[in-house]
């Protein structure tokens, strides 16, 4: 599969979770063992791939998407 079409997927799943994950604590765990699980994989994967995806790049696209989830974890919390 190309770089390309695994960025796409992974966008698409990063807009998901965005729009659809909404309890706080969820997001915020969710976000935390993206990051650990992106990190890990960075340095363990390689350029190793499994089902046609290329294990690093995704790792680098966890690492994105947990961050983001992480930094916007109170998107959906009630103001007042």
């Amino acid at each position: 599969m190309s770089d390309i079409t695994q960025m796409i997927i992974a966008m698409v799943m990063y807009f998901l979770f965005d729009q659809f994950l909404k309890p706080y604590l969820l997001r915020k765990w969710l976000g935390v063992a993206l990051v650990a699980a992106g990190a890990v994989g960075c340095v363990v994967a390689g350029q190793s791939r499994l089902l046609g995806f290329d294990l690093g790049l995704l790792s680098v696209f966890a690492v994105g998407m947990g961050v983001g989830l992480f930094m916007r974890r109170r998107r959906f919390e009630q103001i007042g």
